[in-house]
């Protein structure tokens, strides 16, 4: 059986401006919708993730982790950057609620470490201009543990 979509009270908490555009983008996608929005425009529909009630999150991050592991994300620096941007934040205002997804997202950090050069990061076309994006994922992997204990 597949899994419960998130309603919109699930998506919108406190109805804000961005909640209110999750809702828009993503009331009634599933997985694999959600997934191919990602695709379309990961930086676009990341933020909404971002602003989405904890279930809601807890529901569509693992359709926006598939997205990163796919072929479709070689060379997509910013995606990944943006993406660790959004586990921080997520940590760091909702703790509690984004280490329920913790394991997931540590499965996921974890596959995207173990290719990381495909993403496209160094070289003439970025260099130093996401900071050391990897670093970054480690100290999340560091936070994730600890928050699981």
């Amino acid at each position: 059986m597949a899994p419960r979509l998130p309603t919109a009270e699930e998506i919108n908490v406190f109805d804000s401006l961005d909640e209110r555009c999750a809702v828009k983008n993503f009331l009634g996608k599933d997985l694999e919708q959600a997934r191919s929005l990602f695709a379309e425009n990961f930086r676009h529909f990341q933020e909404d993730l971002m602003w989405m009630g904890p279930k809601a999150f807890a529901f569509y991050v693992p359709a926006a982790i598939n997205y990163l592991l796919s072929e479709e994300a070689d060379n997509a620096a910013g995606e990944v950057s943006s993406f660790c941007d959004l586990i921080e934040f997520r940590l760091q205002y909702e703790p509690a609620e984004t280490a329920s997804v913790g394991p997931m997202l540590r499965e996921g950090i974890l596959k995207m470490l173990e290719n990381f050069g495909r993403y496209g990061f160094g070289g003439e076309s970025y260099g130093d201009i996401y900071g050391n994006v990897a670093a970054r994922y480690r100290a999340l992997l560091l936070r994730l543990d600890g928050s699981s204990r």
